[in-house]
């Protein structure tokens, strides 16, 4: 029995070493708390894992636990003794050498043997799994920001933060899509005149524009609203509120915010918008943009700055002039244009000194005047190729003239803004092989010459050097900048009809027209009066101090055989220093 019991003791002894090993290779500390006493045992482990050497009687748990975390773990410890139940906490601790460490705490309430209610428990280190919990959830949560910055990328416009025309359709599509929609309006607007505002400012400032436009959209928008930049300049605003007057007021409310201005390379500068609105009162909302689109495009035509409302009118005309737009293009394709000429005269001797190129279309046995295609021409681009026939045109007469012996008038023709900027202008105009002296170019939509681009002051420069001289159209009707004529110094400008032909009803007008033939005197320019339908205009302008004149008073446009019979037949050509005028296309 003896012998027994030894063995048994053995067998026990080497049990607790085999514990004490796993406990110590686990990590494991081991503390047992008794109630009554109010005293806690902790086993050399657990002293270890807290870092606090102290005798194995002392309570000194709670004075090691994280103050942020030591009333909750007192209440977890406090609930199982009132409850007489197991116990399970996490928690940190601050060691004395000031690290922090989370443990895991697990205990079993029994009655010893002296039935005392006790406490039995196990702690052990978790810093590592916490911190490995710690780092999964923030890779989970900047995976998925990434996510979330990537959907909202895929839906945005990076510069504005405005829905994209990618999200912009797909909203449409699902707006279409609902049943108890019963009205959408469509605002549909672009900034006018954008590209120039890029050639003259820089890509930044367009950017800083468009920034300034998205901004205005977003003050102006109502909750439920949609703005989106559609892509470029392009924006829309669609909007669900009942009844135009709410797309009214929107569209009034950013024509009103558009009058501040945004300050570009250190200069206040107003930013106009085009706008073109439509409605439905179903669910098409799919067909809504091409119809604000319509309207969009009346409002460029009818000269930018402008809001119009579609109307079944706009889509008859739209495949009117789509119609135009193909025959055009084929006109371009096999030259079916003509040049008619209009004489511009000498205000004093009333002498032909200039003749001014007017393109004609050849329609069949039509010959359609430039308002017919012009502003067609030009909204699809096809106006520089248009000017480039008609070049060619006149110095095709301008030889057959010269080789017929007739005195040479120098002839104005017109010169796009977009061809200014033609990095090959110069060699395509050098293979054309103009006399010099003989033709001059008029430039169209010179509102933005008061800002000159390097590559436009270099095509001018260009021109120049080629003998062929500069014109400017418009003065004093707000397009022709006063700003762009001292820096461009053309060689003559044009003064607008609009003030020519009301000069007779009194004083006031004949002083505006005298103050113009002023300003280009001090810039050393020659003057063309255009619209001059009396003798009593010409009579007066020429008192003014106009140069030439040029209007039906002295011939109306005419093809170049008729017109050839008006000049002066003569084996020498006109001195290389006469003048000459330009006219605009009318």
């Amino acid at each position: 029995m003896e012998n027994k019991r030894i063995w048994t003791n053995n067998e026990l002894d080497d049990l607790l070493r085999q514990l004490n090993v796993a406990l110590e290779a686990s990590g494991i500390g081991i503390w047992q708390h008794n109630l009554r006493k109010n005293q806690t045992r902790w086993d050399e482990q657990l002293q270890e894992l807290y870092g606090v050497p102290k005798g194995p009687t002392d309570v000194v748990w709670l004075e090691c636990v994280h103050p942020d975390d030591r009333d909750a773990a007192n209440a977890h410890f406090e609930k199982a003794i009132e409850n007489r139940e197991d116990y399970a906490s996490q928690f940190r601790i601050i060691r004395q050498d000031g690290s922090i460490r989370h443990l895991r705490s697990r205990a079993k309430f029994f009655i010893d043997g002296n039935g005392e209610p006790c406490f039995v428990g196990a702690e052990w280190d978790v810093t590592d799994d916490v911190m490995r919990s710690h780092q999964l959830a923030e890779e989970r949560e900047a995976a998925d920001q990434s996510r979330a910055e990537a959907r909202y990328a895929a839906d945005h416009d990076h510069l504005t933060g405005l829905l994209n025309r990618r999200s912009f359709d797909a909203i449409c599509a699902s707006l279409a899509k609902r049943g108890e929609l019963d009205f959408v309006s469509l605002c549909h607007l672009d900034v006018d005149n954008f590209k120039e505002i890029n050639d003259r400012y820089g890509h930044a400032c367009g950017d800083v524009v468009i920034a300034h436009v998205a901004s205005i959209l977003k003050q102006a928008s109502r909750p439920g609203d949609i703005v989106a930049r559609l892509g470029g300049d392009e924006f829309a605003i669609v909007s669900m509120d009942r009844g135009l007057n709410a797309m009214e007021k929107i569209v009034a409310e950013i024509r009103a915010e558009l009058q501040s201005p945004v300050l570009l390379n250190g200069k206040n500068v107003v930013v106009t918008c085009s706008m073109g609105v439509a409605q439905t009162s179903a669910s098409d909302v799919t067909g809504l943009l091409a119809c604000s689109d319509l309207a969009l495009y009346e409002a460029k035509r009818n000269g930018r700055n402008r809001a119009e409302w579609f109307s079944p009118a706009m889509a008859a005309a739209s495949i009117a002039e789509k119609h135009i737009l193909y025959e055009l293009r084929s006109a371009i394709t096999n030259g079916n244009f003509v040049p008619f000429y209009q004489v511009q005269v000498d205000a004093r001797t009333r002498a032909i000194k200039g003749l001014e190129a007017l393109v004609r279309w050849k329609h069949g046995e039509e010959l359609k005047p430039p308002g017919a295609f012009l502003p067609t021409a030009v909204t699809n681009g096809l106006i520089d190729e248009i000017d480039e026939i008609m070049l060619r045109l006149v110095l095709a007469d301008l030889r057959r003239w010269q080789a017929e012996g007739f005195a040479l008038p120098r002839v104005s023709v017109n010169m796009s803004a977009s061809r200014l900027s033609d990095p090959d202008l110069e060699e395509k105009l050098k293979r054309l092989d103009i006399p010099a002296g003989q033709v001059s170019f008029e430039l169209v939509e010179t509102i933005f010459l008061d800002e000159l681009t390097p590559e436009i002051r270099a095509n001018i420069d260009a021109i120049r050097s080629l003998g062929i001289e500069i014109e400017i159209d418009d003065l004093g009707s707000g397009h022709a900048s006063l700003l762009g004529l001292i820096k461009l110094r053309p060689d003559r400008v044009k003064i607008d009809r609009q003030l020519i032909l009301p000069m007779l009803d009194g004083l006031p007008q004949q002083r505006l027209v005298a103050a113009l033939v002023d300003i280009a005197r001090t810039l050393d320019m020659e003057v063309v009066a255009e619209g001059v339908e009396t003798l009593g205009h010409a009579d007066v302008l020429a008192s003014l101090g106009v140069d030439l004149l040029q209007g039906f008073a002295f011939g109306r446009p005419e093809p170049a055989h008729v017109v050839e019979k008006r000049l002066e037949k003569r084996h020498t050509t006109a001195p290389t220093g006469s003048r000459a005028s330009s006219a605009r296309r009318r």
